[in-house]
């Protein structure tokens, strides 16, 4: 056994079990990657993958379980590399963090400026993606960090780090209708034509369940997955709009307004993704500090290392983040 059959029994995973597309991720043949895919098996004396002629359809039980102890490897082999990196030379290296379109395009700007003037020779990489994807990057090895809300689907592997909470508005045109109103309602809203933020976002769905608990019917046009395609429709005169207050700029979207809709739709939670068994480059830490001056180191490994929930009252407004300079 080596550590090339486990990165490659690892990259066949990560691609969904497409033997072509691990070949061009990890640099190799499809016959190199079957060739140690099925020396590992004969070496641990079981099947990991479920074989269907030349393609691979599942993994077996065993392979799950082997998966999830390959990874480990990797990860803690990684984590060697780390900590000699961190300690010869603190200030070079790579930082992968994967995070969605609102956070790449509105909160992370001044964040990112403020982090590449103290580490210059660190390579920064924006990995965007839904928070399930954003979760899957992390607790495979893909991101160092995540920020994101909450998937759905459960990674216990996972650290969550409240950092900011995000509330939403009601987008529309300049000189609506709803403009007029002193304070709206959901039936207000529902009144007319929606553009809506997907699902798989926490935002998305907790607008969806407000309207249902009211047993209000919003009449959905459009489905987004980001702040700037939803900006775009209402200003085009498709419909109005949910959208994070933080994605809102006066100037900037000078041909819209925000209502106030703080009574209507509850706050969404923000979190940062930490493998629990991951060895945190000092420069990571330092770019979780610049997005929330809580979470100092010793704070982050104490949630890092135990099955604690950390205090959401730790968590701040974006326009916290904002301001900081």
């Amino acid at each position: 056994m080596n550590l090339q059959q486990l990165r490659y029994f690892c990259g066949v995973a990560d691609q969904g079990l497409n033997l072509s597309k691990a070949a061009e991720v990890l640099h190799t043949s499809q016959p190199g990657i079957s060739r140690q895919l099925r020396q590992l098996e004969e070496e641990l004396g079981t099947e990991l993958l479920v074989r269907q002629g030349n393609r691979i359809a599942a993994l077996t039980e065993p392979g799950r379980a082997a998966l999830e102890i390959a990874r480990r490897v990797l990860r803690d082999i990684d984590n060697l590399r780390s900590v000699g990196a961190d300690h010869a030379d603190e200030e070079t290296g790579t930082l992968v963090v994967a995070t969605t379109h609102l956070h790449a395009r509105y909160i992370l700007i001044p964040i990112v400026h403020l982090f590449h003037e103290r580490y210059p020779g660190v390579n920064l990489t924006l990995r965007q993606g839904t928070p399930d994807q954003i979760a899957h990057f992390v607790n495979t090895g893909a991101a160092d960090l995540g920020i994101a809300t909450i998937p759905t689907t459960d990674m216990p592997a996972l650290a969550r780090l409240p950092y900011a909470l995000f509330r939403r508005g009601v987008l529309v045109p300049k000189r609506h209708p709803l403009l007029h109103k002193k304070q709206i309602t959901l039936a207000d809203v529902a009144h007319y034509p929606m553009i809506s933020l997907d699902r798989s976002y926490a935002s998305g769905v907790s607008v969806m369940n407000a309207f249902e608990k009211k047993g209000i019917k919003p009449n959905i046009v459009v489905t987004a997955t980001d702040a700037d395609v939803t900006k775009a429709y209402v200003a085009a005169g498709l419909g109005i709009a949910t959208l994070p207050e933080a994605a809102y700029d006066a100037k900037e979207d000078a041909s819209l307004k925000l209502i106030n809709a703080r009574h209507l739709f509850p706050a969404i939670m923000c979190y940062i993704w930490v493998h629990r068994h991951l060895y945190l480059r000092g420069y990571a830490s330092e770019f979780i500090r610049m997005l929330s001056p809580a979470w100092t180191r010793p704070m982050i490994d104490r949630y890092m290392r135990s099955e604690d929930e950390a205090d959401p009252g730790l968590a701040l407004d974006p326009p916290a983040v904002f301001d900081r300079k």
